[in-house]
């Protein structure tokens, strides 16, 4: 089976959709189909380069992208601009192959929109849905329904959605949305994100190196430290986090990562002492992170889209043997809550995330232990190894 994956983010690029498919496409290779990949060179943090791509049987082609900083607008120019540029490459490629099946993975919402080219020039197109869009941006309250802008995209999302012989969500709320809008449930199939078996590893043996870890962050021994790795963008509303570290002068907080957010909570936080923003770092380093830390702290924006939500770093959270203040609900809430893993409060109250984090500083050794425990969970239901063989079977079967 000849399989073309078009997707903006591709290791050494970070995030959920960049280690999902890199997954699929080792999965694949090693069940010896051929995998050709096509992708942009890395682009959503500037201090990742190709040289740092990691090694695999899988064909990458890259397309030139500018690297920037991660406001909302610049993201939105990098992806019109690799959606410009991939659509004559993806055309081309597909002329001088034949592609039994071709993946067409979103967001960002163009590289779906991309999928209805590729409809008649691949043998099943498969359209992988990863955020409703542009579900999440009226939900947030950023544009109307009655937004011309909005209204295009529910043409192109209709259209996308009908292109695709089959849709791959990762979560199961995402096929009530998308059968709602009056498309066949059959097309519909789940998969959902996971964790690594090599980052559960190096998560576990790191989680019991807190003062190496520590030491190699430069970061004080008998500092209480709160945490937050990952994306900072208007869904995870981080700004709790800002108003937390205002009453909290005492205890230390930090955000590893970048997003459309960042900018703004940076500006929130003048003159806030105690609170420090780190640049992204490579996939590795985060498990030390994650050791260094006393608590940490995962969160989403107050819509009701999000309600069923399952960020990634909810397995690694789960597992890393720290106790976690959580605001979620749904199923991301349900792992945490199986895991044992700390105090769960409500989305956007800010009082409930001060008290709880009090809570377990005041009573650490009981928290510590109780987040140590219940693994097994996530490993039984949410090891990515496991979900990827479903994944190449679904598409095995398909032809």
């Amino acid at each position: 089976m000849r399989v073309l994956i078009v997707t903006q983010h591709y290791p050494p690029d970070l995030g959920a959709s960049a280690f999902r498919l890199k997954a699929l496409s080792d999965e694949l290779t090693k069940r010896n189909h051929d995998v050709t990949v096509l992708t942009a060179t890395p682009n959503r943090y500037s201090s990742l380069k190709t040289s740092d791509e990691l090694s695999g049987a899988e064909r990458i082609i890259r397309i030139n992208v500018k690297t920037g900083n991660d406001s909302a607008l610049a993201q939105i120019w990098r992806q019109a601009d690799f959606y410009l540029k991939m659509k004559s490459k993806a055309k081309k490629l597909c002329n001088e192959n034949h592609f039994d099946v071709g993946i067409v993975s979103s967001p960002p919402f163009l590289i779906g929109v991309a999928g209805i080219s590729l409809k008649k020039r691949v043998g099943k197109l498969i359209l992988e849905v990863r955020d409703l869009w542009p579900d999440t941006i009226v939900e947030l309250g950023k544009a109307k329904e009655s937004n011309p802008i909005i209204k295009i995209m529910r043409h192109y999302e209709r259209k996308m959605y009908n292109s695709a012989y089959r849709i791959v969500t990762v979560l199961p709320f995402m096929n009530d949305k998308i059968s709602s809008k009056g498309i066949d449930r059959g097309k519909l199939v789940t998969f959902s994100n996971g964790l690594d078996g090599y980052l559960l590893k190096e998560i576990t043996e790191w989680s019991e190196k807190k003062d190496v870890a520590r030491q190699s962050l430069s970061i004080e021994k008998n500092e209480f430290l709160v945490s937050y790795i990952g994306n900072i963008g208007l869904g995870q509303d981080l700004a709790v986090l800002v108003d937390v570290a205002k009453s909290l002068k005492d205890i230390h907080f930090v955000l590893v990562g970048d997003g459309s957010d960042k900018e703004r909570l940076m500006t929130l936080s003048k003159g806030v002492d105690n609170i420090y923003f780190v640049p992204p770092v490579p996939r590795d380093r985060v498990p030390v992170y994650y050791s260094a830390s006393d608590v940490l702290f995962i969160h989403l924006a107050k819509s009701d889209l999000f309600a069923d939500s399952l960020p990634s770093k909810t397995f690694e959270y789960a597992v890393a043997n720290r106790p976690v203040v959580y605001g979620l609900d749904g199923l991301s809430a349900e792992i945490l809550d199986n895991s044992k893993s700390g105090i769960r409060v409500h989305r956007g109250n800010v009082e409930e995330i001060i008290d709880s984090i009090k809570k377990i500083r005041d009573n650490y050794d009981f928290y510590q232990k109780n987040s140590s425990e219940g693994k097994t969970y996530v490993i039984k239901n949410y090891l990515r190894e496991e979900i990827v063989k479903k994944y190449v079977d679904f598409l095995e079967q398909l032809n």
